[in-house]
């Protein structure tokens, strides 16, 4: 039997960001699609998730510094954030009543750049750009009862944009965030090829309280949360034998610890960390929580 498969692992973010991978096998009597949609992966951040026959593990760490632009109360800031991540894609199906296996790495670097304006007391709107570069690598694929192929590795360029809006209150002893983002993320193949990008709306809701515990003079606290997630177009995934899933609605519950008033770790603004869950329409998964995303 001649079999051919192509599988293009592709990133973004960002932070909107944005990133896609694709993947075909073709023999004599049909074909088999495998489509990672990069952008969400991006997006999604330091965990994993799984869809159909497809799943993905990554690892994305934010490093970010905020500096003033004028002195006063509530001053102008520009917040600088590097996303350094890294993604493993598997995918596994039956084909013609053979295992079909296949695997790609992805490396990706996206900084980004936020404005944080003041309004009002409490409130900030948040423009943000973000463009980088990603690469595809180390990829094969198996069909049983045939030799490993190798996939062809691959760069993008990766970019996204948009404006987030954040409100915070403080009332007997809790303090809560409403959120709201939109945005657009994009993953362009530099070899050629159709990349793909959608554009994303998002609203949340955050709680935080003291725990009554300090570390070295400050105080932690506690956060839960919960964030819903539509996007449009639908982010695509394709799979073997099956109709395309589109994802459109997603919710996703976390929680956090971290410090009551702001304060610097090494080269983390104000760190926070947690764990969170999302799912909704055929796609769940869990990732470690860096913070309320608004």
């Amino acid at each position: 039997m001649h079999c051919r498969w192509w599988l293009f692992f592709r990133f973004l973010s960002c932070c909107f960001t944005v990133l896609a991978a694709t993947s075909q096998a073709r023999a004599d009597s049909g074909t088999v699609e495998a489509q990672v949609n990069i952008p969400y992966v991006v997006q999604f951040g330091f965990g994993s998730y799984d869809v159909g026959g497809l799943s993905t593990n990554t690892f994305r760490i934010p490093v970010s510094h905020t500096f003033p632009m004028r002195d006063g109360r509530d001053p102008l800031r520009v917040k600088l954030t590097g996303y350094i991540g890294y993604s493993y894609a598997d995918f596994e199906t039956r084909w013609l009543g053979s295992e079909l296996k296949a695997s790609q790495d992805y490396l990706f670097l996206l900084p980004h750049v936020e404005l944080q304006i003041p309004l009002l007391k409490g409130w900030t709107l948040k423009p943000y750009i973000a463009a980088g570069a990603g690469y595809a690598f180390n990829g094969s694929m198996r069909l049983e009862g045939e030799r490993e192929q190798p996939i062809q590795d691959g760069y993008d360029f990766l970019y996204s944009a948009g404006v987030s809006s954040l409100v915070e209150v403080s009332m007997n002893g809790f303090t809560a965030g409403f959120g709201a983002r939109i945005g657009w993320a994009e993953q362009i193949p530099l070899g050629g090829g159709g990349g793909q990008g959608f554009a994303t709306l998002q609203t949340g809701v955050e709680v935080r309280r003291p725990l009554g515990i300090n570390i070295k003079g400050r105080q932690l606290d506690l956060a839960g949360s919960f964030i819903y997630y539509y996007f449009f177009p639908a982010a695509e995934f394709t799979n073997a034998d099956q109709s395309p899933i589109q994802v459109s609605n997603q919710y996703e519950f976390g929680t956090t610890i971290g410090f009551v008033d702001s304060t610097g770790l090494w080269f983390f603004d104000n760190p926070r960390i947690g764990v969170s869950y999302r799912f909704g329409d055929g796609l769940t998964g869990f990732r470690v929580n860096f913070g309320f995303p608004f």
